[in-house]
């Protein structure tokens, strides 16, 4: 019989993601936060993360980061929104993303370097297996993973390659991350599940969404669930409200993705100079399976402008936080220009969302 993980908390989630910032030594910290920022808002199975391309990272609709994946588990390809968090950078799955890209160090294809962080081969297929249903009601979600403490004979040789590498890896760096951040009151005992029930529990605190729109995020194989649930496929609408929820805002609000389009001229140029350096492994390269697309880059690198002040008050000595200023100081942009174009990307940011709460009333 195997234990269920404990659910992973948003708050658990900031104090872990934090921890990895402040300790922060190398770029590996940052695809660490990364990759459980999008374990918890995508719902997601670690054994997923290594199917995360930079070609599969577009720009939706409303300004709005569109991640395609492929679940693992179903070999389905599926497409997922993300909006920024709206009470701190520490959780926001997007500002997580752009940390992890400007800290690469060399072209790969992946989102995260999974080559090196755990010894994958990102490129080999991992064989699509047999979903188990969940059979619990939401609040109790059942983890469809490969359980952490599973035996060796419970597991075939031909499992034995990326979905389990993923998971182990995972563990470790939750161990890791937990030990640092006991302190900070983390729950005792996570695991790579925790953040997949976690995230849908969150989801499913709010009464405005339906659970299906939960279980399509999440990709619940729905075969045995009980039938008095009526399954429905996500449109992309519905998704986008159990992402808001995720990220701290109403299903009908209207957030305002981070943009640097209205800066003006010299500002424009000089943000996308600037991540044209950040993104060096991630752009104007040959191989298109290396890149991500210029929406995109322009999208994220407003993001680490919007937040770098509160990150170089935070974490000041960081690796990250010297790779901007490296960045920023060929480009003969100082901290107060910066902080001018913070600034308005939060003064944006505000209106547009003070504009939408008057349009609901």
């Amino acid at each position: 019989m195997v234990t269920k993980a404990p659910t992973c908390t948003k708050a658990d989630l900031r104090s872990l993601i934090d921890g990895l910032y402040f300790d922060a030594s190398s770029p590996k910290e940052y695809q660490d936060a990364a990759l459980l920022s999008i374990l918890w808002y995508a719902l997601g199975r670690a054994s997923d993360l290594a199917f995360i391309q930079k070609r599969n990272l577009s720009v939706g609709s409303g300004n709005v980061l569109f991640l395609r994946q492929i679940r693992a588990k179903t070999s389905e390809e599926q497409g997922l929104s993300l909006f920024p968090d709206k009470s701190s950078f520490i959780m926001c799955p997007l500002h997580a993303i752009a940390m992890a890209l400007a800290m690469q160090t060399f072209p790969v294809s992946s989102v995260l370097d999974l080559d090196h962080l755990s010894g994958l081969k990102v490129g080999d297929e991992a064989p699509a297996t047999k979903a188990t249903p969940l059979t619990d009601a939401l609040v109790c979600c059942s983890d469809d993973d490969e359980p952490a403490n599973a035996t060796p004979e419970a597991t075939s040789p031909r499992r034995k390659s990326t979905p389990l590498k993923m998971q182990r890896y995972v563990n470790r760096v939750l161990k890791a991350a937990s030990a640092r951040q006991a302190d900070a009151g983390v729950s005792t005992g996570l695991s790579s599940h925790s953040f997949r029930r976690g995230g849908a529990q969150h989801a499913n605190a709010d009464a405005s969404l339906r659970p299906q729109w939960i279980f399509d995020r999440g990709s619940w194989n729905m075969t045995a669930t009980n039938k008095a649930f009526v399954y429905v496929f996500n449109t992309t609408n519905e998704d986008r409200k159990v992402s808001k929820v995720l990220s701290g805002w109403k299903s009908n609000d209207n957030p305002t993705i981070p943009s640097a389009a209205t800066f003006d001229s010299a500002a424009t140029t000089k943000s996308r100079r600037l991540d044209r350096m950040l993104f060096a492994s991630s752009l104007d390269l040959g191989d298109a399976s290396l890149i991500v697309n210029d929406e995109v880059a322009d999208l994220l690198v407003a993001s680490l402008i919007q937040h770098f002040p509160e990150v170089n008050e935070r974490y000041p000595m960081s690796p990250y936080t010297s790779r901007m200023r490296m960045c920023l100081f060929p480009l003969q942009v100082s901290m107060p220009e910066l902080l001018g174009w913070s600034v308005e990307l939060k003064r944006q940011a505000s209106e547009v969302r003070e504009e939408d709460k008057n349009l609901h009333t």
